[in-house]
């Protein structure tokens, strides 16, 4: 008797598993190698590999704004085993300002996880005569055409959040765009653009050393790494929340039975206490979830998205 409920035991493991790709997952990263992405990327990886038959790798396809990782995981063998991690460009933005990439990002693709989320800050160069939002706000629509603002790149959530203000506020200032968060910081410091927005992780050292000054949190709450710096809707501008996320998609002909087990061994991982601490640390705010939570954060990003671009006429550079 024992015997025979050993071997059932033994055989509803095997088809738990049968669920979960038989070979490595490898994670595509639109993203070259150190950024926050990789480095939440390879922790989530080292953590998940237990969870999973035959553990997990990373592999970075930098370029095109995320579309070349993109199409390199649309790609990918519908078993689970590529999957892509998103940002806020790559799942939010690119759809609108790239619509001939070859693959469509809300029918090839399946929210699989959501895995975590960096609050941004409003900055500016030290010599700049603004002390608050308002005071930034009367600076740009006083001096039109005069103050600028620095990106890493078109379509990056530090390009689309100034252009939310622009259509907002009628603001006329000049977007600097830069191939990356550090020459732009390097040009905030030296005074070579006026304002800022970057993930606080990025920033933070350069507040700190008083480098470069805050302005306000672009989120519902205070960032804890600046909790004297108030948010947009404390500093008189409610309704601008924009916050850098990251999260894993699969290709949309996954099994679904294959997504909810990897969905699983992922959330395991998300909730062990060592990763949450060290996301922490990077200032990184954990997350998770089902499946249909993590598709439905991207199609709302699409959407919100594609309404700054269209009414802003932003387009790929």
């Amino acid at each position: 008797m024992l015997r025979l409920a050993a071997l059932l035991f033994c055989g509803l493991i095997s088809v738990a598993q049968a669920q979960l790709p038989d070979r490595p997952v490898r994670i595509v990263l639109p993203s070259p190698p150190g950024g926050t992405a990789d480095i939440v990327a390879r922790l989530l990886a080292e953590t998940a590999a237990p969870h999973l038959a035959k553990g997990v790798v990373v592999d970075n396809k930098p370029g095109a704004n995320g579309n070349i990782a993109l199409a390199e995981a649309a790609r990918g063998a519908p078993d689970g085993s590529t999957l892509f991690l998103c940002a806020f460009g790559p799942c939010g933005a690119n759809p609108s300002l790239y619509p001939q990439q070859g693959f469509d990002l809300k029918k090839d693709f399946a929210g699989l996880i959501l895995v975590g989320s960096v609050q941004n800050v409003m900055t500016v160069r030290p010599g700049l005569p603004a002390a608050t939002l308002q005071d930034v706000l009367a600076l740009v629509k006083a001096r039109p055409g005069a103050i600028s603002f620095a990106s890493s790149g078109v379509g990056a959530s530090n390009h689309l959040g100034p252009e939310m203000l622009r259509s907002r506020f009628g603001l006329d200032w000049v977007h600097v765009p830069y191939r990356g968060s550090g020459p732009a910081t390097t040009d905030l410091i030296a005074g070579n653009v006026d304002v800022f927005f970057d993930n606080v992780p990025s920033i933070l050292p350069h507040l700190r050393s008083g480098a470069v000054r805050p302005i306000a949190v672009l989120s519902a709450q205070r960032a804890p790494e600046l909790p004297e710096v108030p948010t947009f809707a404390e500093a008189g501008v409610p309704g601008v929340v924009i916050e850098s996320w990251f999260g894993l998609i699969a290709p949309a002909q996954v099994p679904s039975g294959t997504l909810a087990d990897l969905n699983a061994a992922f959330g395991k991982a998300l909730a062990d206490p060592a990763l949450r601490r060290r996301f922490t640390e990077l200032g990184v705010a954990p997350l998770g979830g089902s499946a249909q939570q993590a598709t439905d954060h991207m199609h709302a990003e699409i959407a919100r998205w594609a309404e700054v671009i269209r009414q802003n006429g932003i387009r790929a550079e």
